[in-house]
Formats: structure tokens, C-alpha cells, sequence
């Protein structure tokens, strides 16, 4: 799921929530409107980077590196 998808599956779990409240916390709309909050946060929190791997090293050095000696 894009984050723009889980942008808007959150407002509208936000949405239902607030209108839960508004229905004298009616215990259904609360529900709902909660685990859609929790599922558009745990969709984009599950997203991989993709592409190479970061190179990462502690000192000067490597094959590609012009002051490597």
C-alpha cells in the first residue's frame, strides 16, 4: 500500500472514529475506525527500501576509492 493510500485509509479510519464519539461512543464505529487507523499504520511501517544496498565502512579504503593505496 502507497502511503498516500494509507494517508486516506487513516482519515477515514479517524473519521469514523470521531463520528463513533460524536454517537455517544457507539462501541462498533469506534472499532472499526480504530483497526483502520492501526491497519493503514502497520501497512506503511511493513515497507522495504528497495535498490542496492547502502555501502557503509568505518574507514578510508575500498576498491573504487581514489585514495585507497
Amino acid at each position: 500500500m502507497k502511503t498516500d493510500a494509507a494517508l486516506g485509509v487513516f482519515v477515514v479510519g479517524l473519521a469514523v472514529l470521531m463520528i463513533g464519539v460524536f454517537r455517544r461512543f457507539e462501541a462498533g464505529l469506534l472499532v472499526v475506525g480504530g483497526l483502520m487507523m492501526l491497519g493503514a499504520v502497520a501497512a506503511t511501517a511493513r515497507q522495504r527500501r528497495t535498490g542496492p544496498d547502502p555501502e557503509v565502512t568505518f574507514r578510508p579504503g575500498g576498491k573504487d576509492r581514489p585514495w585507497r593505496r
